[in-house]
């Protein structure tokens, strides 16, 4: 039996739950994942995964011994790795993950600077707002917003982007009229046309910064959506007032299609005034030349 082989089946098929999906990663039939598998358990004389007709999962004495493995098999994968790159003939695959609206604004012209140096680096590049578990996970490098995630995992800051209330210029004045003010208040907001970003578990609440304590602000947005760049649209288009991070917004506050609303208390759509947005990655990753090109370029463009 090939152990080796048998316990990369393994460790795929415990995260996937699945002997069809990893044998799709593999490149085999599911039934070679199964048998392999099998033949493992013969040997260790334990059963690793409990089958049912709908679903994988590893018993209590596979998840222990899964837990034993995984670091192991990343170790040595990492390893063969490193030793098959020469830095003067730098190739093969980079598995990024990154947030979906920063990574087609912001990442995505770096990475194709990036391609158009190193051809012959290939990059697989994942939009995804889940929770990344590098290790575990098939992803090199993962660019995530909010606190650093992970332990054991090296992150370096790439942005530190409060968010900005921004309007058109016209609805600003009408605004400004409306209240007799250059600055709205956060009182002034509940009664503005206001655009709300609806995330998978509701509409994302408006924060404001009172005497050194967040404090929700009741608005009554005239539009909800799931989608950024639609309330983008719709902010270019006058309807109402939307809470970007400057990262979103900033060529459009530039040419002047935006301006920041004055505002007498700090805003934000969490409780803090960033989102913070990080590169992560791993240490023993970043030993292997391609890795370390590749996270030094973005930080070098971005951080």
């Amino acid at each position: 039996m090939d152990k080796l082989r048998a316990l990369r089946y393994f460790k795929r098929t415990a995260e996937l739950n699945s002997f069809s999906l990893a044998a799709k990663e593999f490149d085999v039939p599911a039934s070679s994942i199964s048998r392999r598998i099998k033949d493992l358990e013969s040997e260790l004389g334990i059963e690793l995964l409990q089958r049912t007709t709908r679903n994988v999962s590893t018993t209590e004495l596979g998840s222990v011994y899964y837990e034993m493995i995984v670091e192991v098999l990343q170790r040595l994968n990492d390893a063969d790795e490193l030793i098959s790159q020469r830095l003067d003939a730098i190739e093969g695959k980079i598995r990024i993950s990154t947030m979906p609206s920063y990574g087609e604004k912001v990442l995505a012209p770096v990475l194709q600077k990036f391609r158009q140096q190193y051809p012959a680096i290939f990059l697989d590049l994942d939009f995804s707002h889940d929770l990344t578990v590098l290790g575990k996970d098939a992803v090199d490098i993962a660019i995530r917003a909010g606190n650093v995630p992970q332990e054991r995992v090296l992150a370096k800051n790439l942005s530190k982007a409060e968010f900005k209330l921004v309007a058109t210029t016209k609805l600003l004045q009408d605004l400004q009229t409306r209240y007799d003010t250059t600055v709205l208040s956060v009182e002034d907001l509940q009664t503005c046309p206001t655009l709300q970003y609806k995330g998978k578990y509701g509409a994302l609440t408006w924060w404001c910064l009172r005497n050194n304590q967040w404090q929700t602000i009741e608005i009554n947005p005239v539009f909800w959506c799931n989608s950024g760049e639609t309330l983008l649209e719709a902010t270019l288009a006058g309807e109402g007032l939307s809470l970007f991070p400057f990262w979103w917004v900033s060529p459009y506050l530039a040419s002047g299609e935006l301006v920041e609303v004055p505002v007498d208390l700090p805003l934000s759509n969490r409780q803090n005034q960033n989102l913070d947005v990080f590169i992560l990655y791993q240490q023993a990753k970043y030993k292997i030349p391609k890795i370390k090109l590749c996270v030094d370029f973005i930080i070098q463009h971005l951080g």
